[in-house]
This record gives C-alpha cells, structure tokens and sequence, in this order.
C-alpha cells in the first residue's frame, strides 16, 4: 500500500467499513494517480477541485478525496453532505491540533445522478450515459428552437411604440384650430356684410354728414363682430383648458405603453439571447461527451434527464457535462500495478 493510503487507513481504523482500501487504491488507479496525499494546510491557497469521493470514515466523520487537477487529496473530517461530482474547496478550518477542516462547495452536482470516479464502465450498458446525455443535448436544442419561436411570436404581439405629443405643442395647435373655428363661427352674417358694403360705398360718396354717420356705424360693426369673436374665443379657451388633465393623461398612458412595450422587449431579447447562448453550451457540451467516451469513471442515471423546457433544468444537465468534463484526468500513462 503506498504512503497516503496507508496513513488515511490508519487514521480512519478501526472504524473503517471493510472495502474502503479497495475503494481509494481503485480510485487511485483509476484516477491515473500513484497515490492519494493526506490534505496539508497551506496559507495561501486551499485545496479546490472536484469532489471524487466521499465515504463515511466512523465517528461522524467522513473520508472526502478532491482531485485538484494535479494530484488527489484527502481530508477526514465531519462534513456536511456534498455530492461526488461538486466542485469544491477543501479549507483549513483550525491550525490547532488537531487540524480541522471545512469544504465549502462552489457548486452542487445538480443532477440527481450517482459519479461513480472509482470505476470506469466496465460494459456498454454501463458506457450508455453518454449517449443518454447526447440525446439530451439533442433534446435541449429542440427546446430552446421552440422557446426562441415563442419568443418571436410574442414580440410581434407587443404593442407599437407611439410618439408621445408634446403637452405645450398640443395645447398650441389645439388652440390655433379653435381660433380658427371661432373665427369662422363668428364672421359677418349676410346680411352685416351687406350693410357694410353700402356703408363703404356711403364713405365713398356722399356729404360728410353721410360718410360720419356711415363710418361710426361701420365701426359699431365691427365692434360687435370683435365682442363676438372675443366671447366665443374665451368660452372656447376656457373648454380647452378643462381637458388639459386628460391630454396629459392621454399622454402619459403613451409613455407608459410604450414604457411597458419596451420592459417587455428587453425582456425577450434577454430570453432570446440566453436561449441561444444555451444552445451554443450544447455545442462545446458536444466536445465534451467525445471525451467522456473515453473517461475512467460513469454516470448512474436512474432516467434521462426531463423536463428540458425549463431553463433551469436545461441549465442544470449543462453545468453537470462541465463539471464532469473538469474531472477528466489530466495526467495520462502513470498507473502502477495493483
């Protein structure tokens, strides 16, 4: 038995399951490692990997091995429950002695799945999880296409954006047109402008007693015309000034469609771009699974993954491929006999 076994068996003896040597020298030798270090405190930087085994030690206590990516390290301590596959840190939790540790996890395995990293598939139906996961991806894809055309269908059915009218503008161009109206509404009846005409035309020729008489009357005239004019206006105006309430209300009901429009495309476009950016995670997933065909460890599925149309499931069988694609071992050719 090499030195790190051997001191991991003597500490964790006589309460040891029978097996667990046989499991961690399988782990090594699986693993492509020569052995398995007891974990050493370092000030400053702790020891973060995957969790490839964890294994119940007597007391309490519990056996975790971590493959740092350069060797495997283990602790013997009482852990809180962490699933094989978590990427965590191993972390010095006392310098006193005797040393204690904490492993704090920087993200659960999230599939209900058993990694088993101290075997490797032995047969093709134990080789089938890939193609299990590759189908999955597959099923991912199909998905997301689906919920990008939804996405779509629900952008044409947003509102159009309006140009909300200027309040002040508004009220200017409402008021020229009731100038306008008023102006036309009060002109000169026919029968004024008849008498106007021949009180221009007395102006014109005739005594000065008659262009006096005819002038003041013209002027009287136009007086009435302009009191007119000046009473409908104001009655006008005044009407105008009542619905300035709901003009602004007009307009803010705009600028809160198109407000509303515009939350709602954001948050599409969001939707949109994650959907593609999950897509294009099956892609580099893909890479991943051809290397998993080779790995020296397996996945017990109890069933393929469901429920893909929910992002965060889709999500959650794409981090569980990049968690696994950090365990594959990367160092090659260095097994010892057993």
């Amino acid at each position: 038995m090499t030195p790190g076994l051997a001191k991991l068996m003597e500490e964790v003896a006589p309460e040891a399951r029978r097996g667990l040597a046989e499991d961690l020298w399988r782990l090594a030798y699986t693993r492509n490692r020569t052995d398995i270090d007891r974990a050493r405190p370092y000030l400053d930087r702790n020891h973060a990997g995957i969790l490839v085994y964890a294994a119940a030690a007597g007391g309490g206590r519990t056996l975790a091995v971590i493959d740092t990516g350069d060797r495997l390290v283990a602790a013997i301590d009482r852990f809180k429950p962490v699933r094989v596959g978590s990427a965590v840190r191993l972390v010095p939790a006392s310098f006193d002695e005797p040393l204690t540790w904490r492993l704090d996890v920087d993200e659960a395995f999230p599939l209900d799945a058993r990694v088993c990293f101290d075997r490797a598939p032995s047969t093709r139906a134990e080789g089938r999880w890939v193609e299990v996961l590759r189908a999955t991806l597959e099923d991912i894809r199909s998905a997301e296409a689906i919920r990008r055309d939804a996405i779509a269908a629900q952008r044409r059915r947003l509102a159009p954006f309006e140009v909300p009218p200027s309040v002040e503008t508004h009220l200017r161009e409402r008021a020229e047109a009731v100038r306008r109206e008023v102006l036309r509404t009060t002109d000169f009846s026919a029968e004024e402008k008849a008498e106007l005409e021949r009180l221009r035309a007395a102006r014109a020729s005739g005594s000065y007693a008659e262009q006096k008489r005819a002038h003041e009357r013209e002027q009287a005239l136009l007086r009435v015309r302009q009191e007119r004019f000046n009473d409908a206006l104001r009655a006008a105006l005044e009407s105008l000034k009542a619905t300035i309430p709901d003009i602004r209300a007009a307009r803010a009901a705009i600028v809160a469609r198109n407000e509303a429009t515009h939350a709602a495309l954001r948050r599409l476009e969001d939707a949109d771009t994650e959907s593609r950016a999950r897509t294009n995670e099956t892609v580099v997933a893909e890479r991943y699974l051809d290397a998993f065909d080779r790995a020296p460890f397996m996945l017990e599925l109890r069933e393929p993954p469901s429920g893909l149309e929910d992002p965060d499931r889709a999500r959650d069988v794409l981090r569980a491929i990049a968690l696994l694609s950090r365990a594959l071992p990367r160092i090659a050719n260095v097994r010892v006999a057993v």
